[in-house]
């Protein structure tokens, strides 16, 4: 498998100012939007390269369960029918973002969710506090292990004795200095660290306003202390998700530099975190045109699949390379309430939103280097 994630999936319900109606059954989770953003770059029959899992409850909406199998993915469904799906409220007042609450209990997945094939996953996608995400990895490095002592099939021993790459998000509850001790030691066992820019700031305990002067020097700055330490053997790279202004990604060693957003705002904003991600309240919820920045809920998961499935697209791990192919996926996850569509051009190739993953890919490149980036 190409990659995995750990996080989970949600139905949202989201609530607006009257007289607007809410948008029930709408698919989310931080899981959900990891595989959507690794799924764009995988048509079948690479599609089922992708693996994630998902808790079905005895309320599951149907016709979410024909949108999850028309992506044709390893979702491994497990069925949990003396309970409701996992289910959250989002309500939104008239300046924006308001609350976010679980409206049943949540169960969370670690290394023992895994099947069989899900643990030989070339990259995985953990969303946790850091003590929890290195219980994750030590158990799914123990359980490939203990496979390969019994595994008789000389291809799949070769992918269990591969190491793996483990992409970690921090939730947003422990991004707070008296933790920030136990995530150095975390970063020595992942190869990409992901906070977006509050969660960063807020696990060193400052703020840093990237529209001030001093802004990015600082944000570099911060990455240097973070990273650099030449005591660890083993360095991660810091991919700072920055909602409209792109990313800025921190390689120890190598290479500092930005990406800008594929939709680039066109006046300023407020960004206004949640609990998986930068979300923005647009101007106008009800308007659901393509081309535009509808819903961002989701958008930071998104880019990290795109990211895991880009960094396995050269040999050399080109972090630049990847970082395009998570703000592409990135850019299809927040043009409506929910996931984009599915379908095909009249030459029979794979779109979403009516278009075509590879190309919005090749121009974002191109614009780029029209940029000298």
């Amino acid at each position: 498998m190409d990659f995995v994630t750990l996080g989970m999936f949600i139905i949202d319900e989201i609530y607006y100012q009257p007289p607007r109606k809410p948008d029930l059954d709408v698919m989310g989770g931080a899981g959900m939007y990891a595989a959507l953003g690794a799924r764009l770059f995988r048509p079948p029959p690479s599609a089922s390269g992708i693996g994630w899992i998902l808790h079905e409850g005895h309320d599951f909406p149907l016709h979410i369960k024909s949108t999850i199998d028309t992506w044709k993915t390893t979702c491994e469904f497990i069925q949990t029918s003396e309970r409701e799906t996992t289910r959250a409220r989002n309500t939104y007042g008239s300046i924006g973002f308001r609350d976010f609450h679980y409206l049943t209990d949540k169960i969370r997945l670690d290394e023992n969710s895994l099947t069989p094939t899900q643990l030989t996953s070339k990259s995985y996608h953990l969303i946790c506090s850091a003590q929890r995400c290195r219980d994750i990895i030590d158990g799914i490095l123990a359980r490939r292990e203990a496979e390969v002592k019994t595994e008789t099939d000389t291809k799949i021993r070769h992918l269990l004795t591969q190491a793996p790459v483990f992409v970690w998000e921090p939730v947003p509850a422990s991004c707070k200095p008296s933790e920030l001790e136990e995530c150095l030691n975390a970063l020595r066992f992942v190869d990409v660290f992901s906070p977006n820019l509050e969660e960063f700031g807020s696990l060193l305990g400052i703020s840093i306003d990237l529209d001030k002067p001093s802004g990015w020097p600082e944000l570099r700055q911060r990455c240097e202390e973070l990273i650099e330490p030449t005591h660890s053997p083993h360095r991660a790279t810091a991919v700072i998700r920055l909602g409209e202004k792109g990313c800025y990604v921190a390689q120890p060693g190598r290479q500092y530099f930005r990406l800008p957003a594929y939709y680039e705002p066109e006046a300023p904003s407020t960004a206004i975190d949640s609990r998986e991600g930068d979300r923005r309240e647009p101007a106008d919820r009800s308007q659901k045109s393509i081309g535009r920045v509808v819903d961002p809920t989701g958008g930071g998961n998104a880019f990290l699949g795109g990211f895991a499935i880009g960094l396995q697209h050269s040999e050399q791990a080109n972090m630049r390379e990847a970082a395009a192919y998570g703000t592409v996926a990135a850019s299809f996850a927040i043009e409506q309430i929910g996931v984009p569509t599915l379908g095909l051009s009249p030459s029979g190739g794979e779109t979403w939103n009516g278009v075509s993953v590879e190309g919005r890919l090749k121009e974002y490149n191109r614009r780029l280097l029209e940029v000298g980036i």
